[in-house]
């Protein structure tokens, strides 16, 4: 058996693989910066108990402070572990190993284009993180919903169904500088009000202006995104482009994203992903050669 592992800031999923298919899937807490060695959260989240396994294939995106510690620590139980980041095993998820771009929307946003040549043309847009980067994601909405909400608290702007919500969701909002900023997982709690952020820009209870702007805005930056990564491929050629992460599964956000990215790249071909960045973490494990994927993954033998 082979164990996949997608590992994200809002949670990550391990699945117990064999031929490529997953078989078991467990869900962990998400992965924080502020948490100490990213090298032990990973390895906490993953536990002991799992039997001799092939290959461990980590798609991650946190940043490890000694990779190769991480590595020979796995190879414990596994002939091979691969490492490589979360945009890889969903591009390697979305395409089953072959060229496309995918656009990797959920806390952060990043999108990764392959061309099908060898060696291929790789080129990766966004993935900054949530300090300076990531446009469009959720961490991204949420936090201009939570600036929007203050703005309505402390009487810069008038106060409206943004404020109304983030009352409801923090409680009171002259207290939540010292709950976020003082909490591990700040970042995902920040990212998830932009469920939030969504749901006011529909309207399902009042809709908002502003929550609307920030939604058009983060469709805008999503798919400049996406073209941008679309330059791993010759000017006149087609290019299929696939998403994965929960953002993209709201209606409004995902025509707006469409509709934006057929204006900045007609070539584009919109396509379903054939797997998700666990199915992506279980096809790499189970291939003896990377593929396209040679340069972006480290892998290590027992």
């Amino acid at each position: 058996m082979d164990l996949a592992i997608d590992g994200g800031q809002t949670g990550l999923r391990l699945g117990l693989a064999s031929g490529g298919r997953i078989r078991e899937v467990y869900e962990r807490p998400g992965l924080s910066y502020a948490e100490g060695s990213p090298v032990e959260a990973v390895l906490s989240r993953i536990g002991d108990g799992w039997g001799n396994l092939g290959t461990v294939c980590l798609g991650l995106t946190t940043l490890l402070d000694a990779p190769e510690e991480l590595a020979t620590r796995l190879l414990v139980t596994a002939r091979r572990v691969m490492i490589t980041t979360d945009v890889v095993t969903s591009h390697a998820g979305a395409f089953s190993g072959g060229p496309g771009v995918v656009l990797a929307a959920g806390t952060g946003a990043i999108a990764l284009g392959v061309s099908g040549s060898r060696p291929a043309v790789v080129r990766q847009v966004d993935g900054w993180g949530f300090l300076y980067g990531d446009a469009g994601g959720g961490y991204w909405i949420g936090r201009r919903g939570l600036e929007a909400a203050a703005r309505g608290f402390d009487g810069r702007a008038q106060s409206g169904p943004l404020t109304r919500r983030a009352r409801a969701v923090f409680g009171d909002l002259a207290g939540l500088p010292a709950r976020l900023y003082l909490s591990p997982d700040g970042v995902a709690q920040v990212a998830g009000f932009a469920v939030h952020v969504l749901e006011v820009a529909r309207g399902d209870t009042a809709r908002d202006d502003t929550a609307r702007a920030i939604v058009d805005e983060a469709a805008r930056e999503l798919a400049a995104t996406a073209a941008a990564a679309a330059r791993a491929f010759p000017g006149d050629a087609e290019v299929p482009v696939a998403w994965t992460g929960r953002l993209l599964r709201d209606p409004a956000l995902r025509a707006g994203f469409e509709a934006e990215l057929a204006d900045l790249l007609p070539r584009a071909r919109l396509r379903p992903p054939a797997g998700d960045s666990l199915a992506g973490a279980a096809f790499l494990a189970a291939t003896e050669d990377p593929g396209l994927y040679g340069t972006m993954i480290r892998t290590v033998r027992r």
